[in-house]
């Protein structure tokens, strides 16, 4: 039996010519020449569906715009990257970790000037950590490029910035380029100084200088491993200066967390946790923070400290006091003031408790070059920051004001990722835009 439209024809169907059985002659009805024109017709429909489809399947296998941002954040270093534009294709949203440059500014200036040279509208910026979501930054494309181009001033648009806290939730799709399971090696310079004369017993007298090795793996979201391997090219003993599991947590819109446990510092074994609150524009950090932990030869105790600092917008200036019952099981308070200079800075401290009081000084300076390797499964390069400590402690031994130390990137990204410290360098993110945007892609691309 026939199949499809041929089934239900007629042997004297209109469309197809007729024979006579009587006559053997071929004959047609006297509008013949219409089948003909339908039939024409129909071909040119037919043609016309098919190159509209070979267009249609032409558009859709070119890279959205988002595939093409992701593309290039990738070829820059930028890790954990995921896109979304929303549907009225106004607003496209990033969420980027920024291994790739020594400071956060350099970073977001960067990105920033990458997404708003390929895209119009509004962009909303998310800065990650480990994986985990530290901040919301909101900014029009129209307004960074003028801002790059010196028609607007960094006044106007650290108006039209607007950086808050945002929340921890992560979209659904995986990120791209990943940071899970790679390893970072660090180099970096040490100095010890030991002024005090006579020193205690088994304390190095003297100064000396050290080579630091560090290993951090980040091992899933908010989960990171570091070990670092002192080598005294003196006197003391070779030693594993930290060895301490960290994990790190988001607690709602403003909240964050951090636990950790191994070797925290140079011989202090324990473990210590942190939780802390940060004001929408991150001028005002309270917090609390408990460990059990102890040096050599000590009873371990728990202590505890309850925290509060103090960063007026637009300044890299903060006010820390804080107070507690610290390792030794003396009691007491401390005072800080930590003034930066982009990446230097320099903090005075003085902590006072049942049994000693201290002062310090704290120095940091960046080391390294801005721009780093592209992290990969394993990558090599100098450490971010060399700090250095004074400390003048009465009475000895040197043990009184005491505790854990969280002082880590995931606590630096917690102080960093905030209106109050973003709008007091948005020259910087400027500069750094210029400079490395700019620059042809061969040039860029020779530095490493």
């Amino acid at each position: 039996m026939p199949s499809g439209d041929a089934a239900e024809r007629s042997p004297n169907s209109p469309d197809r010519p007729s024979i006579d059985p009587m006559q053997k002659t071929r004959n047609r009805r006297p509008n013949s020449r219409w089948p003909s024109a339908i039939r024409a017709g129909w071909r040119w429909v037919l043609t016309l569906g098919l190159l509209c489809a070979c267009a249609g399947m032409a558009s859709a296998e070119e890279p959205p715009i988002t595939q093409h941002i992701l593309s290039l954040l990738e070829a820059e270093g930028f890790e954990n990257l995921h896109a979304e534009e929303d549907a009225e294709k106004r607003v496209l949203t990033i969420r980027f970790e920024n291994r790739r440059y020594r400071w956060e500014v350099a970073g977001l200036g960067v990105l920033l000037a990458l997404v708003s040279r390929e895209y119009e509208g509004q962009l909303v910026v998310i800065p990650l950590h480990t994986g985990l979501p530290m901040a919301r930054i909101e900014v029009s494309a129209a307004d960074y490029r003028a801002f790059l181009r010196g028609e607007l001033e960094g006044a106007e648009f650290s108006s039209r910035m607007r950086v808050m806290p945002t929340s921890p939730e992560s979209p659904s799709a995986s990120a791209r380029n990943a940071s899970a399971g790679r390893v970072d090696i660090q180099f970096a310079p040490g100095l010890r100084v030991n002024l005090a004369t006579p020193a205690p017993p088994g304390v190095f007298t003297g100064a000396e200088v050290r080579a630091n090795t560090s290993l951090a793996v980040q091992l899933g979201k908010g989960l990171a491993f570091e070990g670092t391997y002192v080598y005294p090219l003196s006197n003391s003993k070779p030693t594993f200066s930290r060895i301490a599991g960290t994990w790190n947590a988001r607690l709602g819109r403003n909240g964050y967390f951090q636990f950790q446990g191994g070797r925290l510092s140079h011989e202090l074994d324990g473990i210590a946790a942190q939780v802390s609150y940060l004001s929408d524009t991150g001028s005002h950090h309270v917090g609390a923070s408990v460990a059990q932990a102890s040096y050599p030869g000590w009873k371990r105790t728990t202590s505890h400290q309850l925290f509060y600092a103090w960063r007026p917008t637009g300044t890299d200036l903060t006010a820390t006091i804080s107070g507690g019952r610290y390792l030794r099981g003396d009691q007491g308070y401390s005072f800080s003031i930590h003034n930066g200079f982009a990446e230097n800075g320099i903090e005075f401290f003085y902590t006072t408790t049942t049994l000693s009081r201290t002062t310090g000084v704290v120095f940091t300076v960046p080391l390294g070059w801005m721009r780093q390797p592209r992290p990969g499964p394993v990558r090599v390069h100098l450490k971010n920051a060399f700090g250095f400590v004074y400390t003048d402690e009465r009475p000895y031994p040197l043990d009184g004001g005491l505790s854990a130390p969280f002082y880590d990137s995931y606590q630096t990204a917690i102080r960093r990722w905030t209106s109050a410290y973003l709008r007091a360098y948005v020259g910087q993110m400027r500069e750094a835009g210029r400079r490395w945007v700019s620059e042809p892609e061969d040039a860029r691309q020779a530095i490493f």
